[in-house]
């Protein structure tokens, strides 16, 4: 695999502290072959905008993994290091109260607004307890006071304030990676308080979106009766506590390479004429109830139904990425997803083709883009996200002649691309009247908006939120206004 090595100049590594990343994560699964250490790449958003500035400051990353016997604190890449990982192992108890416990049985299905699906159990919060404190504790012996700590997503909430417990004096900051529930929701937690005070440990609290921060600082302002400011993102604690809003980008410029090369471009003319419809509608996603698959596979089964003349013309790509089958829930989701898709394509096939082709497996990065490339329209209609990738994905890879994406009004990347068209996932008939509006759009209307989408991630690339977000923990930037509501209390 290739790696940047593109050396920083001295001027900026002088000028920038060394950066710590915690996160449950690992970038790289390490395997140790014949003496050498063999790297896999863990696919992530918040990999690929974290490893080039980790790497520019000779910094550290810390998450859950089994170290090699070679090395305790592991140099990469280790042809040409660039940054250290260091890796925590966790045993059965631990990843069943932390990580399939609260972390995904709590935490997860709270954020995404089902609380029906949430799982309190005292064990579990014990877990999460005692994972978090090992993770401080293993970045409180690393940490120097000039050092810069970025801690990532819900699975390490009370990470910094453990660390200031640890004496640590460095500068924390914690982005959430996740919706943040509203108050109401959020005040179910039984150990609500002493959750938001693990988050108001750290220096700068940031999310995807504007209406998570509104959210956490509804939460410190009414169960902590914290001096909160709205129209500044401030929380006033024995040291102020910014909260601000940082949308996640993409890697556009590489996915603008991949698209242009002649092997990905004669991939996805493969896959227009193995499907042999004149319209491919794609769906990408973890399976993941949260994502609204089975509601889309019903909006597409109701629109074969209304509108036959799209029967053996139109083809549904349905990708599902495994994920969390260790727990029940999933399990019974991969059943439902399988049945419906079986039920459809019974109802529907005629001779060689099939209204709808569904993949259950991983797909390189790579392929990913053929498959992208080869759609009309991206279906991404999560009942509730905090960014969704796939939707900004999609759109760098599209021509300005081609391409249309249907999006859900409670993804977190509906805040940023209004020109998609959006719809209620929770609702058939509007996913179902979305996906017409996008096949029967004009070509003109198309190129309008989805250049404008496309200007706007070329200039919000995942390089520049990664950046952006280490300059407000730095105080670089003055902190803007976020949300647009008067200070209270």
């Amino acid at each position: 695999m290739a790696y940047n090595r593109t050396k920083p100049k001295a001027r900026q590594k002088i000028r920038r502290p060394r950066l710590i990343v915690v996160s449950n994560r690992s970038p790289y699964h390490l395997e140790s072959l014949d003496g050498e250490i063999r790297m896999i790449r863990n696919v992530s958003g918040m990999v690929t905008g974290l490893e080039p500035v980790l790497a520019s400051t000779q910094g550290m990353w810390v998450a859950w993994g089994n170290a090699p016997a070679e090395c305790d604190i592991c140099r990469i890449p280790p042809d040409n290091p660039t940054f250290d990982l260091k890796l925590i192992p966790l045993d059965q108890e631990e990843i069943r109260h932390f990580y399939l416990g609260f972390s995904n049985s709590t935490l997860w299905p709270l954020a995404h607004n089902f609380l029906g699906r949430t799982i309190f159990q005292e064990a579990d919060w014990e877990g999460y307890f005692k994972v978090n404190r090992k993770f401080a504790e293993a970045v409180a012996v690393e940490a120097r006071p000039s050092d810069l700590i970025w801690v990532n997503d819900y699975h390490l909430a009370l990470v910094p304030q453990m660390l200031r417990n640890l004496r640590v004096t460095s500068r924390i900051g914690f982005f959430w990676h996740i919706p943040f529930p509203p108050l109401d929701l959020f005040r179910t937690l039984p150990w609500r308080r002493d959750f938001l005070k693990g988050l108001l440990g750290s220096d700068l609290v940031g999310f995807h979106c504007n209406s998570y921060v509104k959210n956490l600082l509804h939460a410190v302002e009414n169960l902590l009766a914290r001096d909160v400011s709205f129209s500044k993102g401030l929380v006033r604690n024995k040291h102020s506590v910014r909260v601000s809003a940082f949308p996640m980008g993409i890697d556009y410029y590489r996915i603008q390479k991949l698209t242009q090369e002649e092997q990905t471009i004669n991939a996805a003319k493969r896959i227009r004429s193995e499907i042999g419809s004149k319209r491919i509608i794609l769906g990408v996603d973890r399976l993941d109830y949260s994502k609204g698959i089975p509601e889309r596979l019903e909006a597409i089964e109701k629109l074969l139904e209304e509108n036959p003349r799209f029967i053996g013309k139109l083809s549904f790509v349905q990708i599902s990425v495994p994920s969390r089958i260790q727990l029940p829930e999933y399990r019974r989701m991969q059943h439902e997803v399988e049945n419906a898709v079986g039920r459809i394509n019974g109802k529907f096939s005629k001779a060689a083709w099939t209204p709808i082709r569904y993949y259950f497996r991983s797909f390189p990065f790579e392929e990913l883009v053929t498959y992208y490339l080869a759609a009309d329209v991206c279906l991404v209609t999560p009942l509730r996200d905090g960014m969704n990738l796939i939707a900004k994905e999609y759109a760098a890879t599209q021509s300005p002649d081609k391409g249309m994406l249907v999006l859900s009004e409670f993804a977190g990347a509906a805040e940023e691309m209004k020109e998609a068209v959006i719809v209620n996932p929770h609702s058939i008939p509007s996913i179902k009247n979305g996906l017409l509006e996008a096949i029967n759009m004009s070509k003109v209307e198309r190129m309008i908006r989805m250049e404008a989408m496309r200007n706007r991630l070329k200039r919000r690339t995942v390089g520049k939120w990664g950046e952006a977000f280490l300059e407000r923990l730095r105080g670089d930037l003055p902190n803007k206004k976020t949300v647009g509501t008067k200070r209270r209390r």
